[in-house]
Parts: C-alpha cells; sequence; structure tokens
C-alpha cells in the first residue's frame, strides 16, 4: 500500500510567506490541470467534445476561444467504444493523426496499472476516461452510504493526479429529473461535485438537438457558459455565434468585424485607431469576447478569430 505523504502544518503567518506558483491550465481560461468531472445526458455529444479537447491539447490549437501554452500528449481511455467508432470519429472531425494522442478502448489494470503507466510516461499530461462508471464504479452497493462511496473513488483518482502529476478528465452521465443547481444533475451524490477541482456540463434542450450550453466552474477557473452548436460536417462543437451576436452591443459587433481569422491577428491598438476609441475601451471589449469565445489571443495584445 502506498504510504501517504503528510504536508507540513503551518501557521497563517508562515502560509503567507510562502510564494506558491499560479494555476496551470491545460486549455485557457477553460480547462485547468487537476481533477475534471464532464458531464451530461447520455449519446448528446460528450465524447466527440472528448474529442476536440485532445485535439487542442496534443496540437496546441485554440478551442472556443482559448488557446494552450504548448503541445501535450494525451491518453484517452474510450471504455465504451471500439477502434471502428474511433476510428470514424477521428476521421469525421478532420483530425490529424498525433503521435501525441494515445487511445485505447479497454483498461483491465485499474487505477495502480494507470498509474504505473503514466508514472512509465511522463510526458502524458491529461488522461480523459470514457466513463467514471466504468472505470471506478461506485461501491455503494457493498453497505456503504452513497456519498461516503463517491469520496472514496473520487480521491483514489486525486492520489493518483497527486502521485503521477497527469491531470484527468472523468466522463460522466447526468442523473434524471429537474434541478435549479446545474451541477446538481451530474449522477451520483455530492461527493462526485464537491471533490473535483472543476465541473464542465453540457446540456441540450431535447434530444437531438444541434444546439447546446457548456458550462463550467471550479476552484482555478472562472464561471463560464457557453451557447454550442454541433456543427455536423465535422461533428465538432463551435460557439454558436448567430445566438450571441444578438447580445453585442454596436460597438462590440464592430471590434468583432476587425478581428480575422487564425492564423492572422490584429492588435488592440491598431483596433482602436481604426475605430478611433480609447484602447482602454477596445481592450475591455476584448476581454469581453475572448470570454464568450469569439477569439482568442494566440500572443500578447494580438487577436484572432478560431475555427471551432
Amino acid at each position: 500500500m502506498d504510504q501517504e505523504i503528510r504536508k507540513p502544518i503551518y501557521t497563517a503567518a508562515e502560509l503567507m510567506k510562502l510564494e506558491l506558483p499560479p494555476p496551470q491550465w491545460l486549455i485557457e481560461g477553460l480547462l485547468p490541470e487537476g481533477l475534471t468531472v464532464l458531464s451530461g445526458a447520455p449519446k448528446i455529444g460528450k465524447s466527440w467534445l472528448s474529442l476536440q479537447i485532445a485535439l487542442s491539447i496534443t496540437t496546441a490549437s485554440p478551442l472556443f476561444g482559448r488557446a494552450p501554452a504548448s503541445e501535450k500528449s494525451v491518453l484517452l481511455l474510450a471504455l465504451e467504444d471500439n477502434e471502428r467508432r474511433l476510428q470514424e470519429r477521428i476521421s469525421k472531425c478532420g483530425l490529424t493523426p498525433s503521435e501525441n494522442f494515445c487511445l485505447t478502448t479497454e483498461w483491465q489494470d485499474g487505477v495502480s496499472g494507470l498509474k504505473q503507466f503514466l508514472l512509465d510516461n511522463r510526458n502524458i499530461k491529461l488522461c480523459i476516461i470514457d466513463t467514471l462508471a466504468v472505470f471506478l464504479p461506485s461501491q455503494d452497493a457493498k453497505g456503504r452510504n452513497a456519498y461516503d462511496a463517491d469520496v472514496t473513488r473520487m480521491r483514489e483518482l486525486h492520489n493518483l493526479r497527486r502521485d503521477t502529476g497527469t491531470s484527468l478528465l472523468m466522463i460522466h452521465h447526468d442523473k434524471q429529473g429537474e434541478d435549479s443547481d446545474w451541477a446538481s444533475k451530474m449522477n451520483g451524490s455530492s461527493g462526485v461535485i464537491g471533490t473535483a477541482d472543476t465541473l464542465i456540463r453540457l446540456s441540450v434542450q431535447k434530444r437531438g438537438s444541434k444546439q447546446a450550453k457548456l458550462q463550467v466552474t471550479g476552484r482555478d477557473v472562472a464561471d463560464l457558459e457557453l451557447n454550442l452548436k454541433l456543427d455536423d460536417t465535422t461533428m465538432s462543437w463551435q460557439i454558436y455565434k448567430e445566438q450571441d451576436d444578438r447580445q453585442l452591443t454596436a460597438l462590440q459587433n464592430d471590434v468583432l468585424q476587425l478581428v480575422p481569422l487564425t492564423p492572422a491577428s490584429i492588435r488592440s491598438r491598431e483596433i482602436a485607431n481604426k475605430l478611433a476609441k480609447e484602447q482602454s475601451q477596445i481592450s475591455d471589449i476584448l476581454k469581453k469576447l475572448t470570454n464568450r469565445g469569439f477569439i482568442f489571443s494566440p500572443v500578447y495584445s494580438e487577436y484572432s478569430k478560431s475555427p471551432y
């Protein structure tokens, strides 16, 4: 059994003197490092979204106006799929086959086996597990209450993340019924949503709809809500700009029209000059457009439109 590593006890004064690194991002402003749960109803496009996330990270390509800092390797445990379906999805998405993206449809070695694999392959910075219930089922049927069982399995995943340095993205299902708090729609007890570092939920108004809402909350990420639309040709989720366009001000629309499609870019000062506005005002608008996923910043103070 692995021995638990105990951290020191600090006084508040000692803690405030520590120089601690800021949170690190897999995808800036969207997916921080750590343990993340991505939930949604079955068969609405979570697996397509997980492929987009993997593509973004392995190629350092922007996703919803947010870009990874650098290319990283990703491992996908697609435990509810087979090789044929994965091949078809990658082909339809137009994903360029990458040596940074590893996949498997079976995993029989449990948490301990995954820990050893990730320790042997330190280049893997994200492991996507589809699904949580298949990889690590809840044990509440064995005489334990649901909350305690969920906390136990989530702590096991936290320890896996801590010991390997690899972030985990667990694909999960929603439960039936209505709830005013979107996070509480995730299947299981509050032991799941309370233990994860980050929660992401993909939801649609009705089954078969190509329009969805992506909601994000967590310890190291600002609350985020994006309107998405599924492109039938590439089966990729994109910002639903037609819906959001109606909520933009005239000046925000003017700024957006001046931002070119990647790989071209434009500086905030250039936009301010063209519109005869203060740069501080334009910078504020660019920040809002970035947060809503219309644009991203490939380098400091330069902006591009993302194709997704």
